[in-house]
């Protein structure tokens, strides 16, 4: 399998209409395997957005709410990928439910956070935080991973392990020092009730923060839905884990080694899970590919169909700070 990257730049709709670009064939695909409309009307209307059903009202409603930069996303991306915006937000709501209808974002991944160095290691004075992820393997017709690269006009760059079709991200690290990831997506409510999809908080987090204290306070604060856990690190070599569930997030701060393992399986007879990837180290949660950050390096690595991809935003970071 090869893996796509795409680069993403200026202000949310830019960066939004540059991906849709990219991805306009797997953007079309996936919304016609989940049987939601395709074709772009050709009257367009301020209705959907005062009363429509998915814009109008509850989590559609919220989404663009509370989210600006994102939902500017998702309308340059609808545009550039010639599908109904409604059609393209209705596919970020509905993977709230979890399950079969969370896809590859509810399939069942590992997460590892691992603190190394410190006053007393040998190798380095500096305390670093390597966060894991295992990325599941898409089914025959489902969109599979890709890297993103964001440059927003305002904020911090980063990289990114998403979707074609994904405003936000599952994994990434910016040009700050802060890296977020996010587990599984297990439960949420059916429809367009209720409140954005949890996993937004993972761009808007790399977006906004360098430091781990400012990302906390604000994911605490947020209007979301869906039982998710997030780990973020930063370049001190702090850990915590936000913890999502009934609309609510509390953080619990991690110190060590942190190792989770979550979300639904796949059917059997269906594929998807077994198979190769690049060899693992002793001690490396199952996984066919995965992705690992590095906030102090400001990297991100990616292990997956038998290659490895090293990107770093070092050249355009400032230097951390020491002990």
């Amino acid at each position: 399998m090869m893996w796509t990257t795409i680069e993403c730049a200026g202000h949310p709709r830019d960066m939004g209409l540059a991906q849709g670009d990219a991805a306009r064939a797997a953007i079309a695909s996936e919304l016609s395997r989940h049987g939601i409309a395709v074709r772009r009307s050709r009257f367009p209307s301020l209705r959907p957005l005062a009363a429509g059903s998915v814009r109008g009202q509850g989590a559609g409603r919220e989404l663009f709410r509370h989210f600006a930069h994102l939902g500017e996303r998702l309308e340059g991306m609808a545009k550039s990928a010639e599908v109904p915006l409604d059609s393209l937000l209705e596919l970020h709501l509905r993977v709230r439910e979890g399950g079969e209808a969370g896809g590859l974002l509810s399939r069942r991944a590992s997460l590892r956070a691992k603190t190394v160095g410190g006053a007393n290691a040998s190798k380095t004075a500096h305390k670093s935080a390597i966060l894991e992820r295992s990325l599941p393997t898409a089914l025959a017709g489902e969109a599979g991973w890709i890297v993103r690269h964001s440059r927003p006009e305002v904020g911090f760059s980063s990289v990114e392990i998403t979707l074609p079709w994904l405003a936000s991200s599952v994994a990434g690290v910016n040009e700050g020092g802060l890296a977020v990831m996010a587990g599984p997506l297990l439960w949420g409510t059916p429809g367009n009730s209720g409140a954005a999809p949890s996993h937004v908080l993972v761009q808007e987090c790399l977006q906004r923060f360098e430091d781990l204290e400012g990302a906390l306070g604000w994911c605490q604060k947020r209007p979301v839905e869906g039982d998710q856990s997030f780990v973020l690190a930063d370049a001190t070599g702090a850990v915590a884990t936000v913890i999502s569930t009934g609309g609510r997030q509390r953080v619990q701060a991690g110190e060590g080694e942190l190792f989770v393992e979550s979300g639904e399986g796949i059917a059997s007879g269906e594929g998807g899970d077994a198979g190769g990837g690049a060899a693992r180290s002793a001690g490396t949660p199952p996984g066919p590919d995965r992705v690992l950050l590095d906030p102090f390096a400001r990297r991100l690595q990616l292990e997956a169909s038998g290659m490895a991809v090293d990107i770093s935003l070092m050249d355009s970071a400032p230097e951390p700070e020491g002990d």
